[in-house]
């Protein structure tokens, strides 16, 4: 984003629960970010990875600012 951000979404297209991790640095993105999950409106907090198991078709969109 113009300021530094970063949204990042994590898809599961099966039709089974699975898990997803993304370290940050696979993006390009060196330390820690703190994140928001965008559609629960909620603070989730700091880390180098994003990790989490989506439920079949399900989705997790995150906004990566600094810390």
């Amino acid at each position: 984003m113009k300021n530094g951000d970063w949204v990042v979404g994590l898809f599961n297209r099966e039709d089974t629960p699975q898990q997803r991790t993304v370290g940050l640095s696979q993006l390009g993105i060196i330390g820690q970010m703190k994140m928001r999950d965008l559609w629960l409106h909620e603070d989730v907090g700091t880390s180098g990875e994003i990790s989490v198991t989506l439920p079949a078709h399900g989705c997790k969109v995150v906004r990566l600012s600094k810390p």
